[in-house]
């Protein structure tokens, strides 16, 4: 018995990582420009400089003009290099942290909760050091033929600040609560909307369960506006003023309201970004039923 379950609990962990693996290439591919213009809007904060984008339009239409088309990408090969083994840890550490759970009888609402803070914790962790220099590159307003590497930028930054949280793992305490806190939401807020509002027949509808995926991308990603906010600052600057989470937060709060988080963040088109989260679960449910 244990050795019939052991090659099927393989499968299944396969499973889950070749699926997370390429829905989160797919991901990266189509929301990297989105993530450049979001990046770019979050760390302007209250300045009279002439110099700063007045809104997406303005923000692409610029990028295009001084740096040149692919500036849009600027800063993907970290989250490319980073992602495929991310997504997959994340899902299997959802997996198996749902199978935990089960296991003493933890079942409900909280778990799925608690199963999305577990993969979040994780998947922060992982990419925290890749962020670091994807945010670098993507503020960076140099042609993409004036850009020195990747590798050399990672580098640049360990020689010149170490490994550390001033370093390569600069935001990393941001980036894993982000994760955290998305991953929580989003998964206890999908898989509890499937579960209580669909009947079991209508669970395996595309329309539904793309419906159920922007609402839950749309909450996951207003509940952790702030977060995101303060690991760009803290991730972009070289300035002290931003160096911790919560400070930073509190910072902009006191400076600029509550629109300092919300007018810098919605550049990400959530409907889109919605939609290629649940493309990542779909994926990851075909590839379990091969």
């Amino acid at each position: 018995m244990t050795s019939s379950s052991e090659p099927s609990h393989l499968r299944r962990s396969a499973r889950h990582i070749i699926a997370g693996g390429s829905a989160g290439f797919v991901e990266v591919c189509c929301m990297q420009p989105i993530d450049v213009v979001k990046t770019r809007f979050q760390i302007q904060g209250v300045t009279s400089d002439p110099s700063r984008y007045t809104s997406i339009l303005d923000c692409i239409t610029r990028m295009i003009r001084n740096e040149g088309f692919f500036s849009l990408y600027k800063g993907i090969l970290p989250p490319v290099v980073a992602d495929t083994p991310k997504r997959a840890a994340k899902f299997l550490v959802f997996e198996s942290s749902k199978s935990a759970c089960a296991s003493v009888n933890f079942t409900g609402p909280w778990s799925l909760v608690t199963a999305g803070l577990a993969s979040g914790t994780v998947e922060g962790a992982i990419i925290a050091p890749f962020e670091r220099v994807k945010v670098y590159i993507q503020v960076q307003r140099q042609r993409m033929s004036e850009m020195p590497n990747t590798w050399l930028v990672a580098r640049e930054i360990i020689k010149r600040d170490g490994w550390g949280t001033r370093g390569l793992t600069k935001g990393f305490h941001a980036t894993v609560l982000r994760n955290a806190m998305f991953n929580a939401v989003y998964f206890g807020s999908y898989y509890n909307m499937k579960y209580l509002l669909i009947p079991p027949e209508k669970q395996d509808s595309i329309p539904l369960r793309l419906c159920l995926g922007f609402t839950a991308g749309a909450l996951s990603s207003l509940g952790n506006l702030p977060v995101d906010v303060a690991k760009s600052r803290i991730q972009a600057s070289q300035s002290p003023k931003y160096t911790r989470t919560f400070p930073t937060i509190l910072t902009v709060w006191r400076e600029e309201g509550f629109l300092g988080f919300i007018q810098r963040s919605f550049t990400k088109d959530y409907s889109i970004w919605g939609k290629v989260v649940q493309l990542c679960c779909w994926c990851m449910n075909r590839l379990q039923t091969i």
